[in-house]
């Protein structure tokens, strides 16, 4: 049985790292690696003024409390989920100019630099360049609505739970789901006065279930936040667990590899959160044989040990899935693809509305990649409609610089038949560091077992 620890989750990573600057006072986080991307946003954060040093497996961070100061410059290079939580701590401040540089003739970074800032926030454009953009940020948030799962956008939810962080406000909220809560819970491990609790009939008792019942009052499980003003965080010690998307691509390289049957592996202290790694649970539908063997809360959230075994033999059966199960899990969305492509029958991946619009060109170019292994795949409005086979053939390949894509093209390439070739592979390791040792070591056991 071979053990795998694979790198912190990079959101989590960011989440835990503003809440460090948040903290007046020193924020230890255990057990700790740093990633490519998690380094780079904690050097950002040093210029609101976070200090930090690694000592052995300890990050040992010093905060400012709500007193940080933000920079005129603001970023505008880092992924959606890190560019919000800098600009709404920027927010604070209505009356600074801010200000994105960008390099000359970079219209398309410009372009959506601006669209994803007047989704999120509230702002007026004082000078507007071929090179840059220059604004004050406005008290409030812009027009939003919920999505199709009854819930706040998560990054919405993200950035106006910051919001009242640091601006001493008021703010609560009912959802259907506990979809992609992990900032939640963190808040309130680290004494935000915050208040989130499920509603529905297990809180009921039995003559208010009846009575309700007998009025036709459909009964729903709700998740209710209610935030109240906090006037400091607490100094925690904190533990970031493993990233759930290269969770999910060991366990499908596990599955689907040729290795011993009485082969095993378990990944260490992972993000089992299941309003994150709902991927897991379409695996075990679809038959993997995955298995979380041991949980812990200790740090506000769940996380643990998963330990996957090989099919023996068997198929992945193809499943219809509904929007609802991959609203939780659409960061392994081209993982899930992969898994369809190998499986029995037909498997339907839906996109929740909201993702839709966003994610038409990704899928279109997720599945002219698929296509070349010889695997029926189809786009449709809703999402992919593909009909798998037992094996795949290898091809040449295009990430289009998407670490998704690219890890998923990775694991075609080491099990597919024949040759294969990935343009724009490099930015899987700069995204995932070290991941595809770890894969080609699952597959280079099924390889020795074959021979």
């Amino acid at each position: 049985m071979a053990e795998f620890v694979v790198n912190p989750d990079s959101e989590m990573m960011e989440q835990a790292l503003v809440l460090s600057l948040l903290v007046k006072g020193r924020t230890v986080l255990e057990d700790f690696q740093w990633t490519p991307r998690g380094l780079a946003f904690a050097e950002c954060l040093r210029e609101f003024g976070l200090s930090y040093e690694l000592k052995g497996h300890q990050l040992v961070l010093e905060g400012m409390g709500f007193q940080y100061k933000a920079p005129m410059l603001l970023p505008y290079h880092f992924e959606t989920h890190a560019l919000i939580l800098l600009w709404t701590l920027a927010s604070k401040d209505t009356e600074t100019i801010y200000t994105f540089a960008f390099e000359e003739g970079n219209s398309l970074a410009s372009e959506k630099t601006k669209a994803l800032l007047l989704e999120y926030f509230l702002v007026v454009f004082e000078k507007e360049s071929s090179d840059s953009i220059q604004f004050r940020f406005i008290e409030g948030a812009p027009k939003y609505k919920k999505n199709s799962q009854g819930d706040l956008p998560y990054l919405m939810r993200n950035r106006l739970l910051l919001s009242a962080l640091i601006q001493g406000e008021d703010l609560s909220f009912e959802e259907r789901s506990a979809l992609r809560d992990q900032w939640t819970r963190m808040m309130v491990y680290f004494g935000a006065n915050l208040k989130y609790e499920s509603k529905g009939m297990e809180n009921m008792d039995e003559l208010s279930r009846r009575i309700a019942k007998a009025r036709g009052v459909k009964l729903e499980r709700t998740w209710s936040t209610t935030f109240s003003p906090t006037k400091i965080l607490t100094a925690r010690e904190y533990f970031v667990p493993g990233d759930v998307t290269e969770l999910v691509a060991l366990c499908l390289v596990v599955t689907l590899a040729k290795i011993p049957k009485d082969e095993s592996i378990i990944i260490k202290n992972a993000c089992i959160n299941t309003g994150r790694a709902g991927a897991l649970t379409a695996l075990k539908r679809m038959g993997a044989l995955v298995e979380t063997t041991s949980k812990r809360e200790r740090y506000g959230d769940a996380f643990g040990d998963v330990e996957v075994k090989p099919l023996a033999g068997k198929r992945l059966q193809g499943r219809r899935f509904s929007e609802d199960l991959m609203a939780s899990c659409m960061d392994e969305y081209p993982l899930l693809a992969l898994a369809a492509c190998y499986a029995e029958g037909e498997t339907i991946l839906r996109i929740p509305p909201e993702y839709k619009a966003s994610s038409r060109e990704n899928l279109e170019w997720l599945a002219m990649n698929l296509r070349k292994t010889g695997v029926e795949v189809g786009v449709y409005d809703d999402g992919l409609v593909i009909r798998g086979k037992e094996e795949l053939d290898g091809g040449e390949f295009d990430a289009a610089n998407n670490p998704l894509t690219a890890l998923t093209l990775f694991i075609v390439s080491l099990l597919g038949r024949g040759n294969s070739s990935i343009i724009g592979s490099e930015i899987m390791e700069s995204t995932f560091p070290q991941i595809s040792e770890k894969i080609k070591s699952i597959v280079q056991k099924g390889n020795h077992e074959s021979q």
